[in-house]
């Protein structure tokens, strides 16, 4: 996900998520009892934007005290416009990098590591937008090499398309922001499919409006994917806060 979709609300925050468990095909009840932290930030310069963020995710199963926090994971996005004033001005130059590491309990209850590969991205970005800059979308073509030592993951066309979309005011309704990414990439996996999908649409409302402190926000995301974390159709529900450091 980037980069100038979150123009609107340019910044730093915080979430903090509760999910719910999974429903589908694919590794069902596989993130059930559990955690995320997801530390974001996204800042405009003259020469072009950065978005990063990074997610931490928590065991708070009674029984696994040890697998806490099992999972980590960071992206980092840096978008080159040197050319803003332009008719080539909403175009830009994106260079990205995505990976992580993670725990997990085997059969006999040692912990095992894993690994997400690591991934550059290079392409290009075009953002839309409104005039008052209330919403704003990113559409983003990008070729993407996944650092596989075994040639297990790179699929044979090495592309992601991402689209960014982030609405303040949704439907009308003051403090409410209706935000969240697409992605479709090509990825071997073990069921020998060639894409995946993973989409994350979230809505905040300003809660924190009511009574003087307008960083706070509560929300939902869900996650949708297809052969993301397994093969086949995967649904997390979450519940969460926000607190933005604007």
């Amino acid at each position: 996900m980037c980069l100038c979709s979150l123009s609107a609300s340019a910044g730093t925050n915080l979430q903090l998520y509760y999910d719910f468990g999974s429903l589908g095909t694919a590794c069902p009840n596989q993130r059930s009892n559990r955690v995320t932290t997801t530390f974001e930030l996204f800042y405009a310069d003259p020469w072009g934007s950065t978005f990063a963020f990074v997610d931490l995710d928590y065991n708070i199963h009674p029984n696994d005290p040890q697998n806490t926090p099992f999972m980590a994971y960071t992206e980092i996005a840096r978008c080159f416009n040197f050319w803003k004033q332009t008719p080539a001005g909403d175009l830009s130059l994106q260079l990205e990098y995505n990976g992580g590491l993670g725990l997990y309990k085997d059969a006999v209850g040692d912990l095992r590591g894993y690994a997400i590969h690591h991934a550059a991205l290079a392409g290009l970005n075009y953002c839309l937008y409104t005039d008052d800059y209330e919403n704003v979308f990113n559409l983003e073509l990008l070729y993407k090499y996944i650092a596989d030592p075994y040639n297990k993951l790179q699929n044979q066309v090495p592309l992601q398309f991402t689209f960014v979309w982030g609405c303040n005011d949704f439907c009308t309704a003051p403090g409410l922001r209706f935000s969240g990414f697409l992605d479709v990439w090509g990825q071997r996996n073990a069921s020998g499919q060639s894409f995946c999908i993973l989409s994350e649409p979230q809505l905040w409302y300003n809660v924190g409006q009511w009574f003087g402190c307008p960083n706070l926000h509560i929300g939902t995301e869900i996650e949708f994917s297809y052969n993301f974390s397994g093969s086949g159709f995967m649904c997390n529900p979450c519940l969460g806060l926000k607190w933005t450091f604007d």
